[in-house]
Formats: C-alpha cells, sequence, structure tokens
C-alpha cells in the first residue's frame, strides 16, 4: 500500500509492520536503527510531553476548570504516540502521531469555535469527535495520494487563529494574547529545529543523543503548555453562550 520505502532492514523488529501497514511519508534525519526502539533521539525527546501533562493537570485542577482538564491528556496522549511512532516508525503509528496531535489542537479550535459564538457548550464534544474522524479520513486520503500530512496541522492553526481574532470582537475585546504569542512563538522556533533536521542543514544520522526533530519535541512541549495559559484565562463555565 506503501508509495514510501521501507526505513527498516529485512528481519529488524518493525520491518513486517512498514510492509504490511506502510511506510511513513517522511524520513528523518536520525538513521532507522535495528531494534525496537528504531529512532532513539526522536523517541526520548517525547518524554517532555508527559511530564507537561502532569502540569497542565494540576493547573486544571487547582483553577477548578474542566473545560481546560481536556488538554492534560490530550498533551499525554501527543506525546505518547509520538513516542510509538518513531519508536516503530511506520505508517499506522504515524498516523496515531497526527491524532494525538489533533486531540490537543482540535480541543484549542473548539473552544475559540466556542468563544467566537458558532457552536454552544453542549456542542463541544461532538464537534471535537467530528473534527477527529475527518482529520483521520484524511490522512488516509492524504497518505494514499501522496501528500504530506503536516497539511492538516497547518491549516488547523491557521483556521485557529482567525477564529481568535472573531473571538476577541464578539465576546472579549480586553483578552490578552501575550500567552499564545510567546506559546505560538516557540512553537516556532521550534519547528525550525524540525525543518533544519528534514532539510538536512543539521544532521548527524547517527547521533543518537539528540537530533533536529528531537529539539522540535523539546521546545514545542514548551511552547504549547505556554499557549495553554491563553486559554486558561476564560471562564468557559461563565460565558453568556453555554
Amino acid at each position: 500500500m506503501s508509495k514510501h520505502p521501507n526505513p527498516h532492514q529485512k528481519m529488524c523488529p518493525w520491518y513486517e509492520s512498514a510492509e504490511t501497514f506502510g511506510a511513513p511519508d517522511i524520513k528523518w534525519c536520525e538513521e532507522t536503527i535495528c531494534h525496537w526502539v528504531s529512532e532513539p533521539a526522536n523517541t526520548w525527546s517525547n518524554l517532555l510531553y508527559l511530564v507537561c501533562a502532569f502540569i497542565l493537570y494540576k493547573w486544571a485542577k487547582q483553577n477548578g476548570q474542566k473545560e481546560m482538564l481536556w488538554f492534560a491528556p490530550a498533551m499525554f496522549l501527543m506525546g505518547s504516540f509520538s513516542f510509538f511512532y518513531h519508536m516503530s516508525n511506520f505508517y499506522i503509528s504515524q498516523a496515531f502521531d497526527f491524532i494525538g496531535m489533533y486531540f490537543f489542537v482540535f480541543w484549542a479550535l473548539v473552544l475559540n469555535l466556542r468563544k467566537a459564538q458558532f457552536i454552544t457548550r453542549k456542542m463541544q464534544r461532538p464537534v471535537m469527535i467530528s473534527l477527529s474522524l475527518i482529520g483521520t479520513v484524511a490522512i488516509h486520503i492524504l497518505y494514499t495520494n501522496g501528500l504530506k500530512l503536516q497539511f492538516i496541522i497547518v491549516i488547523t492553526v491557521a483556521t485557529l487563529i482567525a477564529l481568535e481574532i472573531i473571538a476577541k470582537k464578539k465576546s472579549n475585546p480586553h483578552r490578552h494574547f501575550k500567552y499564545l504569542i510567546s506559546g505560538l512563538s516557540t512553537v516556532f522556533i521550534a519547528e525550525v529545529f524540525s525543518l533544519l533536521d528534514l532539510k538536512r542543514v543539521w544532521c548527524e544520522p547517527t547521533n543518537h543523543i539528540i537530533q533536529g526533530h528531537g529539539i522540535w519535541h523539546i521546545i514545542s512541549a514548551i511552547g504549547l503548555t505556554i499557549a495553554y495559559k491563553h486559554f486558561a484565562q476564560e471562564d468557559y463555565s461563565q460565558q453568556i453562550i453555554n
């Protein structure tokens, strides 16, 4: 089913999985080793997502914000799925990597849809589930047609920013954006390291301690944690549209 080369050698742990379910559509700089952890640097660097997930959970519980609680398991799943993807390096695990990102980014999108008064509180979960299902189908459509899966996240973030502008006008004109700007700026810096890795500008394939894409994991975890503070400034239980 795959149009992409199998990154694993024959007789290696994940070779058959990539043959059966397809190879990922992208190959990061780190060499794929013949081991159960096929990309060590890109795998261990996801652990900070798990740490940040517990931080978000603690913050949300302290503030009693039900809507914000979801960001904690979303961050945890995002890190766990990314960990598994770089550990195994085949298409299905890559798809779950994107689904993990959906859980975090789509929930932020849903909250912005509510702030912009496009949906009610009761519609939050159905819309979240619908977006995740559509996004999952989109992954396979893009993959089978040789298109980059990363386009989905780019479109979602652009929509998120547009909704922020609408929400500011409709629900809270005094709302500040310092955490969102700081968080997205941090994620942008992380993306620079990822692109340096992808384009082989900074590339040491045999370095299994740190890689450019691994740095993306570390810095983006920090950036998303900062961005969380932006959404936490809203008291969703008190919004007019509920």
